[in-house]
C-alpha cells in the first residue's frame, strides 16, 4: 500500500471493515442454512462458506499483501490508530465466531453415542486405532507408534466428501 500514513490507515480500516461486514453476512447465512438442516448443509450448502475465501482474497488485494502474516505486519504498523485497532479486534472476534460455528457444526454431525465425555481427543484414542502409514501404505495401529521414547508427529486427515 503506497501513500501517506493517513491514506494507508484509511485504506486498511476500510478493507478491514468490508471484510468483517462480509464475513458476518456469510456467517449469518451459513448459520441459517445449518440451522435448517445440518445433514443438508454439509453436502449441499457448505459452499456458502466459500464466500469468505473470496472476501479474504479481496482484503489481501486491497491492502497489497498475499498472506495473513503480511496482513498482520501491515496492520501492526498502524495499530496505534484507534480505527485500525478496532477493525483488527472486530476481525479477531469474527474469527472466533467462525471457529465456534465450525465446532458446533462438527459436534452436531456426530452421533450422540460417539460424542462421549468431554476432554482432549488424545485422552480418548485407543492404541487399537487402525491407521495407514503414508510412507509405506502399510496398515498399522496407533499403538505401534506410542511408547517408543521418540517424538511423534501424527497427522490425521478426515476426508469429508
Amino acid at each position: 500500500m503506497a501513500g501517506t500514513a493517513a491514506e494507508v490507515e484509511e485504506s486498511l480500516t476500510n478493507a478491514l471493515s468490508l471484510l468483517v461486514n462480509l464475513g458476518k453476512v456469510i456467517l449469518q447465512n451459513a448459520k441459517q442454512e445449518a440451522g435448517a438442516s445440518l445433514e443438508q448443509f454439509v453436502p449441499n450448502k457448505i459452499t456458502t462458506m466459500f464466500g469468505l475465501m473470496t472476501a479474504a482474497a479481496d482484503f489481501y488485494n486491497r491492502i497489497g499483501v498475499t498472506k495473513k502474516s503480511d496482513a498482520e505486519s501491515a496492520w501492526a504498523k498502524s495499530y496505534h490508530q484507534a480505527a485500525v485497532r478496532e477493525g483488527v479486534e472486530n476481525l479477531l472476534q469474527l474469527e472466533n465466531e467462525w471457529d465456534s460455528f465450525a465446532v458446533s457444526v462438527d459436534e452436531g454431525l456426530r452421533p450422540a453415542e460417539t460424542q462421549g465425555p468431554k476432554g482432549s481427543t488424545a485422552d480418548r484414542l485407543s492404541g487399537d486405532l487402525a491407521l495407514v502409514d503414508a510412507r509405506t501404505t502399510e496398515a498399522v495401529t496407533l499403538g505401534q507408534y506410542l511408547g517408543k521414547g521418540q517424538s511423534l508427529l501424527l497427522v490425521l486427515i478426515r476426508h469429508m466428501g
